[in-house]
């Protein structure tokens, strides 16, 4: 029997989650397709909040489907479904029929790939969960530095002489290159045999402790809600400045080009966050990488509050860092505590906090607090308390873990 070789299935699932990662690229088109369509701008914030609630239901409905198929059939239909979102998308002027095509049919499609390539380059590399998280989750969060300057481009080409773009051939051509990208590199994913398993020699004590909950067995653990939890509150700092970025930082002193870098780095930030912390947890522990995180998210939230110029840079690419971190990091820890036979399940219905998060947060900014750029303190106060919760929260998934040993 042919050796297998890890690399063709982990490769081909990060260019999946490249392309299925503009996720966070809504705020590249928000203004533009304002000014294009003449929507309200409270109802176009409201278009990447949407995209995160169906992108979480997707990682459920995808991890029923990935758990009992696998992860190429599970790939194929996510990035089908994605990319049709996208396609559909070039044909529609509404917010109502867009909220369907873009936010609702690719955010499910994308949930669809996300966790099925989670799952998979885990099963591949069981030894370094982290690792394999972050770099799942890294290539998505990549996606946004990537593909923000394609989609400007594609943007510019297609600008009228009032500087209106035509958004039909722009969402056309993403369209084309994720469908093609994407179902090309799902040819490639596949599962590892027991013969390559056998050959990294993992230690009795490691595979004995896959305890391999079934969803029925895992939700009713107390851990498995303390992680739901963490993952609802340690994403709410992110959540409530995201719509305010741009905007808050010229009020803050950048000029409007450096204020859409700021979106754009964050990008970065957030992939390294993602492939660094993970990674950095193979080592320290999940719960001590957290509280580290949790820390960051804190000091970042509070100085958000006054802080300005570069340093408001600086500190809008730290929280990107500290929310990419986690993304990854519980995909990792969801797999320690139930086992990796039922990860793509598990995990996909722990992640519903994830989308409870966006909405709640942003209406919770929006009508609540009436975070503007002139008034954004509550916001960000509240965005800290959000940061100290989960520490609480991850001393409990550690005590699990320990007792479960």
């Amino acid at each position: 029997m042919k050796k297998q070789n890890p690399w063709i299935s982990i490769v081909a699932c990060l260019v999946v989650q490249l392309c299925v990662g503009i996720l966070y690229l809504w705020s590249a088109f928000k203004s533009n397709i304002v000014a294009a369509y003449g929507w309200e701008t409270s109802a176009a914030n409201m278009v990447s909040s949407y995209m995160i609630l169906a992108f979480v239901f997707g990682n459920l409905i995808g991890g029923l489907i990935n758990d009992k198929k696998g992860p190429k059939l599970t790939c194929f239909l996510g990035v089908i479904l994605f990319s049709l979102g996208i396609c559909l998308s070039a044909f529609v002027s509404s917010i109502a029929l867009f909220d369907l095509t873009y936010a609702v049919m690719a955010g499910l499609g994308s949930g669809f790939a996300y966790g099925a390539c989670i799952s998979c380059i885990q099963k591949w590399l069981p030894h370094k969960r982290g690792l394999a998280s972050g770099l799942a989750c890294g290539a998505f969060g990549l996606s946004t530095v990537v593909f923000t300057p394609v989609s400007n481009m594609l943007m510019n080409a297609n600008r009228d002489a009032a500087g209106i773009v035509n958004f039909t051939p722009v969402f056309l051509t993403l369209a084309i290159v994720f469908a093609v990208l994407g179902l090309v590199a799902s040819c490639f994913i596949s599962l590892p045999g027991k013969e390559y398993l056998d050959s990294l020699n993992l230690p009795q004590a490691a595979a004995a402790g896959n305890v391999n909950l079934a969803l029925g067995q895992a939700i009713r653990k107390p851990a498995f809600w303390a992680l739901f939890f963490s993952i609802f509150f340690i994403n709410g700092t992110w959540n409530l400045c995201v719509p305010l970025i741009k905007d808050l930082g010229m009020e803050r002193g950048l000029t409007e080009a450096i204020a859409i870098t700021c979106v754009s780095f964050t990008g970065i930030t957030n992939a390294l966050g993602r492939i660094i912390m993970s990674t950095l947890s193979d080592k320290l522990g999940r719960s001590n990488t957290m509280y580290i995180l949790c820390g960051l998210t804190l000091v970042s939230a509070i100085l958000l509050t006054f802080i300005t110029g570069y340093g408001y840079f600086a500190t809008i690419a730290l929280i990107a860092f500290a929310y990419g971190g986690p993304s990854a990091l519980n995909a990792a820890l969801c797999t320690d505590m139930f086992g990796p036979k039922n990860s793509g399940t598990n995990y996909g219905v722990a992640m519903l906090a994830l989308g409870f998060s966006s909405i709640f947060f942003n209406w919770v900014s929006s009508n609540i607090l009436h975070a503007t750029v002139a008034n954004v303190t509550s916001t960000f106060i509240m965005g800290a308390v959000t940061a100290v919760i989960p520490v609480f929260l991850n001393l409990y998934i550690n005590r699990y873990l320990k007792s479960r040993s």
